[in-house]
């Protein structure tokens, strides 16, 4: 007799923590705190900001022990791959979405603006 076998794969756990932040002046940062998805699933970070002018979006990743590292920028075209960020200027939101979130991307995340002058 042969018995079958049924094999579930591990779930990973990916945190995922966003930290909320300020910019200068009446410039604010809203994001959510931490999230938590399984490895291969899809993360979506939220970022809603509030500024008095015009502004450029930049998302950052700390991973632990290290200093931040760009890794979204709306105008480059030399993002870090794996990596999407949805600038909606009438929303004033800038969610990034990281397609299928692995283990190395357990990290502190950060929104920021920087004002643009004219």
């Amino acid at each position: 007799m042969t018995s079958l076998q049924t094999h579930t794969p591990p779930l990973f756990c990916v945190i995922l923590l966003c930290s909320i932040g300020n910019t200068q002046g009446d410039d604010v940062v809203h994001q959510n705190h931490s999230i938590f998805v399984t490895e291969k699933e899809k993360a979506l970070l939220y970022c809603q900001y509030e500024t008095t002018g015009t502004a450029t979006l930049f998302w950052y990743i700390q991973q632990e022990n290290k200093s931040p590292e760009l890794i979204y920028n709306e105008y480059s075209q030399d993002n870090k791959k794996g990596f999407e960020a949805h600038p909606d200027k009438s929303a004033k939101t800038f969610n990034l979405e990281i397609a299928a979130a692995g283990l190395s991307d357990s990290a502190t995340y950060y929104c920021a603006l920087s004002p643009t002058l004219c």
